[in-house]
């Protein structure tokens, strides 16, 4: 029989010994993170719009400059348009331009009809989606599709690798998600049409998330217990470090395909950790595999050998379960997530980690990208979340050490939601003010999602945990697909500031609803929903309001 107190033995010893070695572990997961961030940031700089109007091919023809163009057939002669006037081109073509001019001051204008096909005014032509495949005007809503695809890839991708990461090991299912990932990335720049590229960026993010759950299971499983909390802090600092990458690769790039390029090719790095990286001890433990599990750990650090030999895996929960069919499995699985709603005290929590999750998810996600309604330089701005995201993680770390779980939640929830709100009484013109607002809700937004996991997976017991887990991160994925829409559908040229403001109303109201939930800092962890009913603390709105008080 394998002796737990044992095996934390020898993890604890490899901490003590051999933290070089958990440092390699950390190094080499974190990188997916980096590649991941700059294709979700890649949109940024893809679905730019230039400024475009109606392509008459007969004026064209006739060697007619695009002002030329635009003042004959766009309305005031714009250069954001989506109609041109219904005129005889062909007549226009034959006249020239000037005879032209005089003849539409004593026509009547006639009505405007929808165009065609467009021009745009770019240095380099189709160097972004938009213009490649005229994504502009009804075609607009496509342009936040290409966000979805890969938000729903992430989604989908958890899903898949965690199944094979749990079947046939965390190495193998990082394997298989990193030669997808790496064959994906440059075949997304060669693809012919939109819906290809869709398809192409749907499995750069079912790869991606791949790579990087797995990544997240082997830190989590390798690491001991005075690294554990660290590294579940720090290990997202990869993301905005590949959010400060991008602006530079995307500034020297010609058009889009050529950035597509850029951002994939690195991720042939990841081959090398097809030897560096090594399988989960844990897992193979569990697979009855203790002495590859042992081979481990021998390279990483000083193991007692006797230790090794009175070590045994007994049977598992999780081989019981690889036995059911797949049904099975399924069913099961549902069945866990109904439990969530069985009782009223864990509905309440999981229906307030739900809000909690999506709030947080959009907000992130709904800044990252709106640097076009605050009419900032996309360069400086993606660079500038970055910059800010990184030290958002340490700022977590250091708060769970000192403070409970719910009162940093609620008030970097509360924060980031004042944050934003305050940009509605910023005039557009005072860009650093309102840039200066976005950043502190972009720094304490990164710093809500490592704390929320954790409180989450504390406030509910055992028998449901996973489930609240997964439910919450599947709400957090909803958020990211909705991030787009409220960017690109909600703002705008009139109302820029209707997205911030979105967002900080739901961050505030997820700052409400946390601070009513049980503190679980220092609380032991419940096994069964009998346990929660049990508790002396739960679900209260009245906490709210003793919070205040307390913090006044």
């Amino acid at each position: 029989m394998m002796d737990s107190t044992a095996i934390e033995a020898a993890f604890d010893k490899v901490g003590s010994e051999s933290s070089c070695w958990l440092w390699k572990v950390f190094l080499l997961t974190a990188l997916p993170g980096f590649f991941n961030a700059m294709h979700m940031m890649s949109y940024v700089f893809f679905t730019t719009i230039p400024p475009h109007w109606c392509k008459i091919d007969e004026l064209g023809a006739a060697g007619w400059t695009q002002e030329q163009i635009r003042n004959v057939s766009s309305p005031k002669g714009s250069k954001n348009s989506c109609f041109k006037y219904d005129w005889n081109y062909e007549k226009f073509a034959s006249i020239g331009y000037n005879e032209t001019l005089d003849l539409i001051k004593v026509e009547v204008k006639p009505e405007l009809i929808g165009c065609q096909a467009f021009e745009y005014e770019e240095s380099t032509p189709k160097s972004t989606i938009v213009s490649e495949w005229d994504l502009v005007c009804d075609r607009n809503h496509l342009r936040s599709f290409t966000q979805v695809t890969i938000a729903f890839g992430k989604f989908f991708g958890g899903f898949v690798f965690g199944a094979i990461s749990d079947k046939y090991g965390r190495k193998t299912s990082f394997a298989l998600a990193s030669m997808l990932y790496i064959t994906a990335g440059p075949l997304a720049a060669l693809v012919p049409n939109f819906t290809v590229f869709n398809i192409v960026r749907f499995t750069i993010g079912m790869a991606g998330s791949g790579a990087y759950g797995t990544c997240f299971t082997i830190v989590t499983e390798v690491a001991v217990r005075g690294y554990r909390t660290l590294f579940g802090c720090v290990f997202n600092v990869s993301y905005p470090v590949g959010y400060i990458v991008i602006p530079m690769a995307a500034y020297i790039s010609n058009d889009w395909r050529q950035l597509q390029l850029y951002i994939s090719i690195p991720a042939m790095i990841l081959v090398m950790h097809f030897c560096l990286l090594p399988e989960s001890p844990r897992w193979l433990l569990t697979k009855g595999r203790s002495g590859d599990a042992w081979k481990i750990l021998e390279k990483s650090g000083k193991i007692d050998r006797n230790i090794q030999q009175n070590t045994s895996a007994p049977p598992t929960r999780q081989e019981d379960t690889e036995r059911k069919s797949c049904i099975q499995r399924i069913l099961h699985s549902f069945g866990e997530i109904l439990s969530l709603f069985r009782s009223l005290e864990i509905f309440k929590r999981a229906i307030i980690c739900y809000i909690a999750w999506f709030s947080a998810s959009v907000t992130y996600y709904a800044i990252a990208l709106n640097a076009g309604n605050f009419s900032a330089n996309k360069y400086i701005y993606c660079a500038l979340n970055g910059v800010v995201e990184a030290p958002g993680y340490f700022l977590s770390f250091i708060c769970l050490v000192t403070f409970g779980r719910k009162a940093v939640s609620c008030l970097l929830f509360m924060i980031t939601g004042a944050s934003l709100l305050l940009i509605l009484l910023i005039p557009r013109d005072f860009q650093l003010a309102i840039l200066i607002m976005a950043l502190l809700g972009r720094f304490c937004i990164s710093a809500v999602f490592a704390v929320i996991i954790l409180q989450t997976s504390e406030l509910f017991p055992t028998v449901n945990r996973n489930s609240a887990v997964g439910t919450s991160l599947t709400m957090a994925q909803l958020g990211a697909v909705s991030a787009p829409y409220v960017v690109d559908f909600l703002g705008g040229e009139k109302y820029w500031f209707l997205p911030s403001t979105v967002c900080g109303i739901l961050t505030i109201c997820a700052g409400i609803l946390v601070a009513s939930l049980p503190e679980t800092k220092n609380k032991p962890l419940a096994n069964t929903i009998d346990d929660v009913k049990n508790q002396s603390e739960k679900v209260s709105f009245l906490s709210f309001f003793k919070f205040l008080c307390f913090c006044w």
